[in-house]
């Protein structure tokens, strides 16, 4: 009798035990994007900053599109296909991206593009992150723009203000990238870091010196094509 007791109380506590270790089908994520400029949190309208070239810079406007994102667990197999995906990250916008419940794994990648698909970016007429009121839409064309940046420099060849005026948009200027993640248990809430590095945008591979621009906006062309390969190459990765 005492036996059989002995064998219940054990299966109970085994019971319990794959119970407690049930990894729930579903967990919380959500993205969190922090705006830099020197290494330091971007400021609008204040704040001390330099451009890579060296020239002092007040940002006016920081908005882009960060938009199909996709989570993989590379050494499970699992990968998850974030819906209807297109998110308007700015300073003093928007900096974070909920994701609700999403599929448990342990996601050990992310990979999202900066800009707007050329399906999306093929018309105007929609809702949410890609309403045109956004201001984020061509006045002058269909798409979207995909980076703004705005602000005043002083220029190193005269001390003069200027205004800077980055717009750039088109389809070959839409970027993805991948980055790898870690700490991300299955079944477990998480938080990822990314960092957008503004820097960047004046960096690797197409160095700029925007005193010597042949024009401080820039909103199409070679010197756009060249932001949006800058942009491909560590404008936002993990923090």
């Amino acid at each position: 009798m005492k036996n059989i007791a002995y064998l219940f109380l054990a299966a109970i506590l085994i019971f319990s035990s794959c119970s407690e270790d049930e990894i729930p089908a579903q967990m919380a994520v959500e993205i969190n994007f922090e705006n830099t400029l020197n290494g330091k949190p971007l400021q609008l309208n204040g704040g001390s900053f330099t451009l890579p070239s060296g020239e002092p810079f007040t940002a006016k406007k920081l908005k882009y599109y960060i938009s199909n994102v996709i989570l993989t667990d590379t050494k499970g197999g699992a990968i998850y296909t974030v819906p209807a995906s297109y998110h308007l990250i700015g300073q003093d916008i928007n900096t974070k991206v909920d994701l609700g419940l999403i599929p448990s794994a342990g996601y050990d990648q992310i990979t999202f593009s900066i800009g707007v698909d050329a399906e999306a970016n093929a018309k105007t007429d929609q809702t949410g992150d890609l309403d045109p009121n956004s201001d984020m839409a061509w006045n002058w064309n269909s798409g979207y723009k995909f980076v703004v940046l705005e602000g005043e420099f002083t220029s190193k060849a005269n001390g003069e203000r200027k205004g800077l005026i980055f717009h750039i948009g088109r389809n070959q200027n839409y970027k993805t990238v991948t980055q790898t993640l870690s700490g991300i248990r299955a079944g477990s809430s998480a938080t990822i870091n990314l960092q957008t590095v503004v820097d960047q945008l004046f960096l690797d591979p197409n160095p700029l010196k925007v005193s010597e621009l042949p024009s401080t906006t820039i909103m199409g062309g070679e010197w756009a094509d060249k932001i949006g390969q800058n942009y491909a190459n560590g404008f936002v990765k993990i923090k």
